[in-house]
C-alpha cells in the first residue's frame, strides 16, 4: 500500500497514478473573469495523426494482438499489429482507387468493430476524411430524418457497413449518387466485400501512390467528421483537422508517456463516432500499441452484462465509462468477487464522463477497491466535447469526492465568466489548437459557438474547487441550458439537484429528470436500478422494471428517502418522484450514445408523466416526501 500525494491536492492511500505535475497560471481580469492555462507548452511531435503509429508497433509488437472483439459465437477474435497495418495499407488503396479524397469522405453508419477500426486508420492515413455516424439514425429512426440530413451536409464518396442487412433499409433510404457501399458481411451485387478489399495485392504503384497521399496531408486538412446533436436534435457536423488530432496526440506524448513501459491493456465501449470514443480512447489504443478489446456491452438493461462478462476476462490498464455504468458496476463488483479481482487487478485508474458521478456510487466502488486491493483507486475525468476533439481540462490527481473536472490540458486555455446568482459558479469556454474551426454548412451556429476571443463556448458552469487558487481545479456544476426557475422565481440548478437525488436514493435509481419549471415545487422522474430494487424485499427478487415502478414496496422506500432530504440540510428538495420502465429513448434524442441523459427533451417527451406528478391528489405510484401544496399547478 501506498500514500500518494498528488499536485498537493490530497493525501489518502491510493494505488499510484504516474501523471506528470501541472503548473496552472491564472490571469485575474478586471471583470471577474479568469483565465487558467498550464504553464508547460504542447510538445512538438514527429506524428500527424494516430494512423503514423500503425507502423511503428508492427514493427515492434507485430504478432501481439492489436483488436479482439467477441464473434458471434462469444469467442474472442483478434488482430495482430503487423496485419492491421497490412490491411490499413490495402484498404488505403482500395480507398483511393475508389476516387476518395477531401471532397468526397467515408460514411460510416455501423458501430465500434475490427472492421472499423482498420477503415478508420486506413482514411486517417489516406488523407481521406471519415464521417462515422450514429448506429441508432440507421437502425432505430422511421424516417431517417436525421440520417438523410448528415448526407446532405456530408455527402459521402463511399458508405462503410459492418452487415448488409440491418442497414437496408437505411441504404434504400438515402440518395448516395452512387456512392459504392463496403460491407464486411452480405454484399450484394455492385457492393463490395471486406475481403475482396483486405485481399487485393498491394503492388509498387498502390503502394507509391498512398504515400503520396500520406505525404500530401496538411495539418489544416479535414481528418473526421464528427455528428453532434444540440438541444433541437438536429445534427451538427464537426470538422476535425489533422491538427486538431495531432494536439491530442502530443498532449498523449506528455501526460501518458507512462503507458510506453508496458503494452496497455484496453476495453472500451464508447462509440468511436463521438470524441472521446473515437478520437480520445480509440486514439490512445494505437499511439501506446495497446491491446484493445471492444467491449459490446452498453449502461442499459439487457447489455451491461456483456460488459460484466467482458471484465471477468480481461483486466485493463485504464477503465473508463459514463456514471450510469458505473451506477450498475457498483452493485455487481459488491456481489461477484471474480469481477472485483479482474477490474482492479491491473488498473492504474479508472475514468468517467459523459455526466457527473454520484458521490454514493464512487464511495461504494472505493468501498470493494479497499477490500478487493488494500487501497483506494483514483477517479479521472475532465470536461470536453465533439468540438474539442475529446480534450479539454482534465484531473489526473486523487479527490475526497468526484466532480472535480481538473485544469486545462497542455495547449488549452479555460476562461472563466462569473454567473449571476452570487453561488460562485462560472460558465466555462475553451480554447486550444484541439478545438475545431467549425460546423459545416450552419455558419450561424459556428458563429454561436464561439466568443469573440475564439473561446468554445460548453454551455456549462463550473465552480473553483478552492476560490483562493484555481490550480486546484474546478468542479462540475451543470448545465446552464438546464437550469429553469420555479414559479416563485427560484433558480433550480439542474445538475446539482439530480446528483442530490441519486445520492438521497442511491442505489435505488440509475438516472433522474429534474422537474419544475414553472411551478410550485420540484418533482423527477427517474429510472430504477432494478437490481438494487429488487433486494429491497424477498418477493421483489423476481420482479422486472414494469412491476417494479408501481410497487408499494419500492414506492414506499423511495418516499421514505425523500424525506430525508430536508433532515440533510437541502434547501430545495425534490417533492415527488415517478419511476419510468421504459428506458430514456437514443431514436428520440433523450439520451446520447455515451448515456448522458438530456433533461429538455425528456421533460418535453414526457410532459404527460410530468402533469400526473403535479397533480393534486397524486396516484399510488408516485413517491411523494410528505404532502406537497394543493394549490400546485395541474
Amino acid at each position: 500500500m501506498s500514500t500518494l500525494e498528488a499536485s498537493g491536492k490530497v493525501a489518502l492511500s491510493y494505488r499510484p497514478v504516474r501523471f506528470p505535475e501541472r503548473q496552472t497560471l491564472v490571469e485575474h481580469r478586471a471583470d471577474g473573469t479568469l483565465i487558467l492555462r498550464s504553464a508547460r507548452a504542447l510538445p512538438r511531435i514527429e506524428q500527424r495523426s494516430f494512423a503514423d503509429f500503425v507502423p511503428l508497433w508492427a514493427a515492434q509488437r507485430g504478432n501481439t494482438a492489436a483488436f479482439c472483439e467477441r464473434d458471434k459465437n462469444g469467442a474472442w477474435r483478434s488482430l495482430s499489429w503487423s496485419e492491421l497495418w497490412r490491411q490499413v495499407r490495402t484498404v488505403a488503396a482500395a480507398l483511393l482507387d475508389m476516387g476518395l479524397n477531401a471532397q468526397r469522405p467515408l460514411m460510416l453508419l455501423s458501430g465500434n468493430s475490427i472492421e472499423q477500426a482498420v477503415v478508420l486508420l486506413a482514411a486517417e492515413y489516406a488523407g481521406i476524411p471519415a464521417a462515422p455516424v450514429s448506429p441508432t439514425y440507421a437502425l432505430m429512426s422511421k424516417d431517417f430524418a436525421r440520417l438523410k440530413a448528415i448526407c446532405q451536409m456530408v455527402p459521402p464518396g463511399a458508405v462503410f457497413v459492418q452487415s448488409v442487412g440491418p442497414y437496408a433499409r437505411a441504404l434504400a433510404a438515402l440518395d448516395l449518387q452512387d456512392a459504392p457501399v463496403i460491407a464486411v458481411e452480405g454484399a450484394q451485387d455492385g457492393q463490395h466485400a471486406w475481403e475482396a478489399f483486405t485481399r487485393r495485392p498491394l503492388d509498387e504503384a498502390s503502394l507509391s501512390a498512398i504515400e503520396r497521399a500520406h505525404a500530401s496531408i496538411r495539418d489544416d486538412n479535414s481528418a473526421r467528421v464528427l455528428f453532434t446533436s444540440g438541444s433541437t436534435g438536429l445534427p451538427k457536423a464537426v470538422r476535425l483537422t489533422y491538427g486538431n488530432l495531432g494536439a491530442v496526440a502530443a498532449y498523449y506524448s506528455d501526460g501518458f508517456a507512462w503507458l510506453l513501459d508496458a503494452q496497455p491493456v484496453f476495453l472500451d465501449w464508447l462509440p468511436w463516432h463521438h470524441g472521446l470514443g473515437g478520437v480520445l480512447h480509440l486514439g490512445r489504443a494505437i499511439q501506446f500499441g495497446a491491446t484493445h478489446y471492444i467491449d459490446d456491452g452498453r449502461p442499459a438493461p439487457g447489455m451491461i452484462e456483456r460488459t460484466v462478462r467482458n471484465l471477468r476476462d480481461v483486466s485493463p490498464t485504464i477503465f473508463t465509462s459514463v456514471p450510469s455504468a458505473w451506477n450498475v458496476l457498483a452493485t455487481e463488483l459488491e456481489r461477484d468477487q471474480q469481477l472485483a479481482d479482474s477490474l482492479f487487478a491491473n488498473a492504474s485508474f479508472f475514468g468517467y464522463g459523459g455526466a457527473s458521478m454520484p458521490v454514493e456510487v464512487w464511495k461504494r466502488i472505493q468501498n470493494v477497491a479497499e477490500k478487493t486491493i488494500g487501497e483506494r483507486i483514483t477517479f479521472c475525468t475532465g470536461l470536453a466535447s465533439t468540438e474539442t476533439s475529446g480534450m479539454g481540462t482534465y484531473c489526473s490527481w486523487p479527490t475526497d469526492m468526484p466532480g472535480n473536472i481538473g485544469t486545462p490540458a497542455i495547449g488549452s486555455e479555460v476562461k472563466l465568466l462569473p454567473l449571476e446568482g452570487g453561488d460562485g459558479r462560472y460558465e466555462i469556454r475553451l480554447r486550444g489548437p484541439n478545438v475545431f474551426g467549425g460546423y459545416i454548412g450552419q455558419p450561424e451556429l459556428t458563429a454561436a459557438a464561439f466568443d469573440e476571443e475564439g473561446f468554445f463556448c460548453f454551455g456549462d458552469a463550473v465552480r473553483l474547487a478552492d476560490p483562493a487558487d484555481p490550480s486546484r481545479g474546478m468542479i462540475f456544476a451543470g448545465r446552464t441550458v438546464e437550469d429553469f426557475k420555479l414559479a416563485n422565481g427560484s433558480w433550480v440548478r439542474t445538475g446539482a439537484l439530480r446528483l442530490g437525488l441519486l445520492d438521497c436514493c442511491a442505489p435505488l435509481l440509475s438516472d433522474a429528470v429534474i422537474c419544475g419549471h414553472d411551478r410550485d415545487y420540484l418533482a423527477a422522474l427517474a429510472w430504477p436500478n432494478v437490481a438494487a430494487c429488487q433486494r429491497i424485499a424477498p418477493e421483489l427478487a423476481s420482479l422486472d422494471a414494469a412491476a417494479l415502478v408501481t410497487h408499494p414496496l419500492v414506492v414506499a422506500e423511495l418516499s421514505r428517502r425523500l424525506a430525508q432530504q430536508k433532515a440533510g440540510g437541502a434547501t430545495l428538495v425534490i417533492e415527488r418522484l415517478m419511476l419510468m420502465a421504459e428506458p430514456p429513448s437514443l431514436d428520440a434524442n433523450e439520451i446520447a450514445d455515451k448515456g448522458y441523459v438530456n433533461q429538455a427533451i425528456t421533460r418535453a417527451r414526457r410532459a404527460h408523466l410530468i402533469d400526473a406528478l403535479y397533480q393534486a391528489e397524486p396516484a399510488s405510484h408516485i413517491a411523494c416526501n410528505g404532502r406537497a401544496p394543493r394549490h400546485a399547478n395541474n
